[in-house]
């Protein structure tokens, strides 16, 4: 797990860019503390930041050369089946002088081109400099766990990790106000390549970059989520749970290869604690084995009894980290600096704190249940989608029955507002949207915005479940996978999902609904084939929503109402047309915390221009 960075250029580079790549390390030091590798050419310069996980030796530095200096790669991630895939090219006559998985991925990319991304099972960004032929490579993960962004200036390419490393290459950077639309009104970012800056892009997730000789770049799919969906799998519901038990079992033992302590998150829900109990019948988990919860003690949402009930089964250590609300408003500003972007909700800043107890309990590596709602079915209003493929199948026996069991079990309503939402016509869903606003966004920037929204056009058009599970996947799941990096790199942590295994994904996108929704619960595809590895308290829960923040809470206090005032006053003033003269935020406690992540960040990147 590391930070990368470099420029390529189709003529000859100068010094001012081997400085501003060493200053690009400098600003990801938290992402590679244990070393740094700078290799400078001619048209391409190439910088690395190491965070030492698999063999700690210095076979690891990078860059990393292939053995005739053709080839040099800067990678960050993990290749979580390097060991097969070593022993497949060792077949075909390759060898290897380290126990490194970036040496295997080297050479998988010698043998098979662009061709080997789909032979990867980890998470990944990196960048493949010929110098033959003076090309670049850069590669990017089937989900967007690891980010790699880019901009273009003149005709010279900059990359890194991070968008902080890419704001110091040229000023006046503008605002993309389609990616503060999206935020406001969706509640969405990292959405396919943009940014919050017009200048700055990202590698799509799935996607690869080829940069010829002339400095011409190209960017291909090389993974799609949605051509699962053709795929009908007809198995009996007995292999299906077995086949599920079996990927996931797989998923949780590739991810503990580490050559430096794993421990895990861990709330009281589905998703984490099947991790711990699966690590625990793989005779994977010690008595010693650290886990790490966020506790709010006193609160509905507080979770440490669950966890405490697991432990009567399983041996392990928890530890608690206390987020509150003066925490966050002394470390607001620093967080906001970590995220790179504004983020959508105070659950991050929780998801900081346990990273941060991690770090100080001696753990590098951490797995963590990021994805298991995208396949399994798990937020609420994935209700909605179902029932609506059941209506558009005229199955109506089955819908109104799915209804009734969903009003029965006392959902959420935002599940009947999908529902609604999703079966009236696209006019009359702009004029609902647009009235559900609680009216501080203002209607010309709205009506301007939302014909070119991704997540308008495409996110809410899913028409049955499946395809909502796709649609999470290209258009919701990456702001939460941009956060949970940066919040770990943060501490130097290289944090691991085993329900993002693309092997489980694939396979479970071609499962019939039923088997995900039924009788108004959902995750019982989860539950049933992985129930036996949790608790019965844990099992069945009415209650989870999530990983929760007492956020609302916090957005009342006094401090960050007068916050909220002032920084609502100075996004007005920067943003003008975004909001409504004198809107009030005093009903809308979301839209507080939004407010002020605007504010913050905006600040801070024209701090960085008016400073150069």
């Amino acid at each position: 797990m590391c930070g990368i960075s470099g420029v390529f250029s189709s003529e000859k580079l100068d010094e001012r860019d081997a400085g501003l790549i060493r200053t690009m390390n400098q600003l990801m030091h938290h992402r590679g503390p244990d070393d740094e590798g700078i290799e400078i050419n001619e048209k391409c310069i190439l910088g690395h930041r190491r965070l030492s996980i698999i063999d700690l030796s210095k076979d690891g530095h990078q860059p990393f050369f292939s053995t005739d200096k053709r080839y040099q790669i800067v990678f960050n991630g993990e290749i979580y089946n390097y060991i097969e895939l070593r022993e497949e090219l060792k077949k075909l006559s390759w060898n290897f002088r380290t126990a490194t998985d970036t040496e295997v991925l080297l050479a998988a990319y010698m043998q098979y081109g662009a061709a080997c991304l789909n032979k990867l099972n980890g998470m990944f960004a990196f960048a493949i400099y010929d110098t033959r032929d003076n090309t670049l490579f850069l590669g990017r993960d089937r989900f967007g766990v690891k980010p790699l962004y880019y901009i273009q200036a003149g005709n010279k390419l900059y990359f890194a990790s991070e968008i902080k490393a890419l704001r110091i290459v040229q000023k006046n950077l503008s605002v993309n106000e389609q990616s503060i639309f999206d935020f406001l009104c969706f509640n969405r970012t990292d959405v396919f390549d943009e940014t919050f800056l017009n200048e700055i892009k990202r590698i799509p997730k799935g996607h690869y970059g080829y940069i010829a000789a002339n400095g011409a770049l190209s960017i291909n799919q090389w993974w799609n989520p949605e051509s699962f969906l053709s795929i009908h799998n007809s198995e009996p519901d007995t292999s299906v749970y077995h086949n599920i038990e079996e990927l996931i079992s797989s998923a949780v033992t590739l991810r503990m290869r580490s050559d430096v302590p794993v421990g895990s998150s861990l709330s009281g829900g589905l998703d984490s604690s099947i991790i711990v109990g699966i690590l625990s019948q793989k005779k994977l988990l010690g008595d010693n084995y650290k886990t790490f919860t966020a506790s709010f003690p006193g609160l509905a949402i507080d979770e440490t009894g669950f966890i405490a009930d697991l432990q009567k089964r399983y041996p392990f250590k928890n530890y608690k980290t206390f987020p509150d609300v003066n925490g966050l408003s002394k470390e607001f500003d620093q967080f906001t600096f970590m995220m790179d972007e504004p983020c959508t909700s105070p659950t991050f800043y929780s998801q900081y704190k346990v990273m941060e107890l991690a770090k100080a309990n001696g753990v590098t590596v951490l797995l963590d249940g990021q994805g298991g709602d995208e396949s399994f079915a798990g937020y609420q209003y994935f209700h909605a989608f179902y029932q609506t493929s059941l209506l558009r199948k005229m199955k109506l026996f089955s819908f109104f029955k799915e209804v009734l069991f969903s009003a029965l079990r006392k959902q959420e309503k935002e599940s009947f507002q999908t529902l609604i939402f999703q079966n009236i016509p696209d006019v009359f869903r702009k004029h609902l949207l647009y009235q559900t606003l609680q009216n501080h966004i203002h209607k010309d920037f709205f009506y301007s915005h939302i014909p070119k929204s991704r997540i308008f056009n495409y996110f809410f058009n899913a028409k049955d479940l499946n395809t909502s599970l796709v649609r999470h996947f290209q258009y919701k799941l990456e702001h939460l996978l941009r956060t949970e990096d940066r919040n770990s790199m943060a501490f130097s942590i290289e944090a691991r999902l085993p329900y993002l295994d693309y092997r489980f994904v694939e396979y479970a996108l071609t499962l019939p609904e039923r088997l995900k929704i039924a009788r108004g619960e959902n995750k019982i595809l989860q539950k049933k084939s992985l129930g036996k590895y949790t608790i019965a308290p844990i099992l069945e829960r009415k209650d989870k929503i999530g990983f929760g923040t007492p956020g609302d809470r916090w957005m009342q206090d006094p401090q960050w109402v007068e916050r909220t005032h002032d920084n609502y006053n100075y996004v007005a003033a920067k943003f003008p047309g975004i909001f409504k003269t004198n809107a009030q935020l005093k009903n809308n406690l979301f839209e507080r915390w939004k407010v002020n992540q605007l504010a913050v960040w905006h600040q801070q990147i024209t701090s960085e221009t008016a400073g150069k």
